[in-house]
Parts: C-alpha cells; structure tokens; sequence
C-alpha cells in the first residue's frame, strides 16, 4: 500500500517517521514505567501517582497512534485536522508528564545514587524493599524518593523522564506536519478543480 502524499511527499514521510518514532518511544515508556510499578507494587508500597498517570496517558497515546495511522491512509482532509486536535491534545498531556517527573528527578545524579551489581539489582528485592521503607518511614513517598534508591531505580525513571520529553517533541512535530499537510491536500485538491473548470 503506497504512503498518501496529500500533496507534499516529503511531509507525508515525516509524519510517518514521527509517529513510528512516537510508537517506539510510548512502548519504552510503558515497558519501564510498568516494571517501576511492578517493584514498587510487590514490596506493597502505593506507586507515585506520577508514574501510574504516565502510565495511563501513555498506554492511551499508544493506542490512538496505532488507530491514527489508518485513518491517515484514508487520505480525509477533516482526517487531518482532528488529527492535529488530538496530537495538540497529547503534546499538552506529555509536557505536564515532563514538568512533572522533572521536577524532582532534574537535581538527582544518578552517578551519586549507591551502586548496586546488575544481579543484586535484577534479583536481591531485599535492599530495595529496605530502601523504599526507610523512604516511607522518612515520609518521602514521591517519585524522587523512590527513584532515589538504587542507581538502576534512577536511571529507570529518568528515562522514563526522557521518553515523555521525546513524545512531546514528536507531537509537536506532527502538530505542524498535521495543518501543512491538510494545506497543501486542499491547495492540490483545488488547482486541479480550477484547472479543469
């Protein structure tokens, strides 16, 4: 099936790139944000709400962007602009994630975090679960004191941290891709009926 070009091929590969990127960087997000809940989960701590709310807009995000890209085939004009609506809607979501992990995991160095070996990382739940109750006891429940226990721990959620700036930048992309693609449809579109007239 070719890719439509709405009048501008160069644009119609961008955004295929884009959501393909986006694709890639949701599921990150989803396989290390569920991991983090899972650990967090099975030494009966709550999660941060910060995680499980990136865990849920992100598994949405996921969804909409493998159902957007059919109705892209469609090759609608109006197709396009509900897609820019929804695209400014999830660039909006995933910069208020961003900020929000941000905050507290911007001053945090991971190098600094104490080192554990990647097998007592993977495998000795015991010092992690040592960890995250000192944190609750200390009252410091919140995603910068869980990610503050092990160097895996933060180097899990600045990732996390990072995919949710990617996804931003890559709605944001598509929100101008979006309109410039529906332009140039409607400019095509229209040439070609005054031409024929």
């Amino acid at each position: 099936m070719p890719l439509p070009t709405y009048g501008a091929a160069p644009l119609a590969k961008t955004f295929m790139l884009v959501r393909i990127l986006s694709l890639i960087a949701m599921v990150t997000i989803i396989g290390l944000t569920a991991n983090f809940v899972s650990q967090i989960v099975s030494t009966n701590i709550e999660p941060p709400k910060e995680i499980v709310g990136t865990l849920s807009v992100t598994s949405l995000a996921a969804l909409y962007t493998l159902l957007s890209l059919p109705f892209f085939y469609a090759q609608g004009s109006l197709t396009l602009l509900v897609l820019t609506a929804i695209d400014a809607l999830l660039l909006l979501a995933f910069t208020i994630i961003s900020v929000l992990l941000g905050r507290p995991l911007s001053y945090m160095n991971c190098m600094a975090v104490g080192s554990a070996s990647d097998a007592a990382s993977a495998q000795n739940a015991y010092e992690f679960t040592t960890a995250l109750m000192g944190n609750v006891k200390a009252g410091a429940t919140g995603i910068g004191g869980l990610a503050g226990t092990t160097r895996v721990n933060c180097f899990e959620t600045k990732a996390i941290w990072g995919c949710c700036v990617g996804c931003a930048v890559l709605f944001a992309t598509s929100c101008i891709v979006l309109p410039v693609l529906w332009w140039k449809a409607r400019r095509a579109g229209g040439g070609a009926e005054k031409g024929g007239a």
